[in-house]
């Protein structure tokens, strides 16, 4: 009791010094406290507010990054060193986020040295606003050798935490580019993944590891003086997957995508104005590049453009003077996209104003595709989809099914080898209606679909994949699948993409030789 009592007294002897000293002796006071306290503490102490400078106007990125940092391990041991934490989450997210409490406090270690946060919250007299900051304690024998890389490692880790929580959104152009914003978005939320899709497992390999390398090659982008994007090209029939790898791709670097609708945007302008407006972190689609707009007539128009202009010329010296500055300019009085506008959107110097984007042009027929707009450094990646293989077919049985194997797979696979394969939408298709306890009904029905496909084709098909494989390793999901790295000039000499007219030859020679060898067996 007697310690109490004494206490109490020290206390109010405190109060009434406070009540009769000057103010400005208790405020040097208080600072030769704190300047005992810090040279006797092992500790240095590092504040970071929530706002920089007093007039609390502009935001601390580096607050952002400590609350992100400390929302990155709330699921490791760190986290259970506080005992208190703040939940919430947003209307538009499925996330929880936390943040730790008022005055609490949470642990962490960085190359062996312990480490805390401390959450402060205090509130400004006469004001309902609340001033919030970080308080980061280190050892203070340490601290210039900690400090900087452990700040780093912060800000890398939110980074990267802020990529993979933050909802992405899927956005599309509303026409309205020249005002404001010219896209729309909803949640993202397509449930494709590498591991749903029906693709061979070498394919997916290759993707996988050239989207990681781009992710993280920031430095060597900026080394080696590129803009950091990339570009695809994904062509193939209806039905074999474009749309759902583009998910897929979106959903493994966890970007956002903006699908592009050409046909909306009135000029090259606009396009510019829609570029401008896209996130870092993002993939730009143009869904049948070749049917979204009538490109390769430019090259058309200005060839008769320049032969109208030289017919004016030799008719009428004098009219010369009153013609137009060339095709170019003709074109872009259209008021129209032109093909001229979509390569500076791709691969000019508009196209760097961002970073870290994908550009992703699909269709269906590329023999219809402008070869200007897939040269090299405009789409960098050619990946054709076709029909199903066998390791394409298991993966769709093992998605819709729940199978790993069934007595008709050696059917499937011997249909597939005959030229009975059929894109993942049909298979989908018919897996989908026959899903639950329909399985052996569903194999069935596969069976006949690739049997009437070869029945249809007459066998043609076969002999011509036969053929191909010969020509080539096959690292093919289907006889026309693969993913390539170059330009347009290597289509015809590219793995399993024969001409047409070498195709023909080689179908008419393997037929002679055939032909030559059964009228041996005969003669024997």
């Amino acid at each position: 009791m007697e310690i109490l009592s004494q206490l109490w007294s020290l206390l109010g002897l405190l109060t009434v010094l406070q009540n009769i000293l000057p103010t400005q002796l208790l405020s040097l006071l208080h600072s030769l406290y704190e300047s005992l306290q810090d040279l006797i503490s092992p500790y240095s102490y590092f504040d970071i507010p929530e706002f920089n400078g007093y007039c609390g106007v502009d935001i601390n990125d580096l607050y952002r990054h400590v609350n992100l940092y400390l929302n990155s391990v709330n699921s490791s041991a760190t986290a259970s060193t506080c005992r208190r934490f703040t939940l919430s989450r947003s209307k538009s997210s499925k996330c929880i986020s936390f943040t730790i409490a008022p005055n609490h406090t949470i642990h962490d270690s960085f190359n062996g040295h312990s480490l805390s946060w401390t959450h402060q919250v205090d509130t400004v007299q006469d004001s309902l606003e609340e001033k919030r900051s970080f308080t980061l304690k280190l050892p203070k024998r340490h601290r210039h050798m900690l400090l900087s890389p452990y700040i780093q490692q912060v800000t890398s880790r939110a980074e990267e935490f802020e990529r993979v929580s933050r909802e992405r959104r899927l956005f599309t152009n509303n026409g309205n580019a020249s005002y404001e914003s010219g896209w729309v978005s909803v949640p993202f939320r397509h449930p494709s993944t590498f591991e749903t899709l029906a693709l061979e497992p070498h394919l997916k390999k290759q993707m996988t590891e050239d989207l990681k390398a781009f992710a993280g090659g920031r430095e060597f982008y900026h080394r080696v003086g590129r803009a950091w994007k990339r570009g695809y090209l994904l062509y193939g029939p209806p039905g074999s997957g474009k749309s759902s790898l583009i998910a897929a791709m979106a959903n493994y670097l966890c970007y956002d995508v903006y699908d592009l609708e050409l046909t909306k945007v009135t000029d090259n302008s606009e396009l510019r104005a829609l570029l401008i407006q896209t996130s870092n972190r993002s993939i730009i689609v143009i869904e049948d590049i070749d049917c979204s707009l009538d490109l390769t007539a430019d090259r058309m128009m200005k060839a008769t453009t320049a032969t109208a202009t030289r017919r004016k010329r030799s008719s009428s010296s004098g009219y010369n003077k009153d013609l137009g500055t060339g095709s170019d300019q003709l074109l872009e009085e259209s008021g129209r996209v032109t093909l001229s506008g979509l390569l500076n959107f791709t691969d000019g110097l508009w196209s760097c104003c961002g970073e870290e984007r994908i550009i992703v042009f699909t269709t269906n027929h590329r023999e219809n595709v402008d070869p200007a707009l897939v040269r090299c450094g405009r789409m960098d990646v050619h990946v054709s989809l076709g029909t199903c293989g066998m390791h394409a077919f298991k993966a769709l049985a093992m998605n819709y099914l729940g199978i790993e194997w069934h007595s008709s797979f050696d059917v499937v696979e011997s249909c597939i080898r005959s030229g009975g394969a059929l894109t993942p939408a049909q298979i989908g298709e018919i897996l989908l209606r026959n899903r639950g306890n329909k399985v052996d009904l569903a194999m069935k029905e596969v069976v006949s679909a690739m049997q009437a496909r070869i029945l249809s084709t007459g066998g043609t098909e076969h002999l011509n994949t036969s053929i191909e494989h010969e020509d080539m390793a096959a690292l093919t999901r289907s006889p026309q699948s693969v993913l390539t790295v170059g330009s347009p000039e290597n289509w015809d000499s590219s793995p399993g993409k024969t001409s047409g007219k070498k195709r023909k030859a080689k179908f008419l020679a393997r037929l002679r030789s055939l032909t030559k060898s059964d009228s041996g067996r005969r003669g024997v």
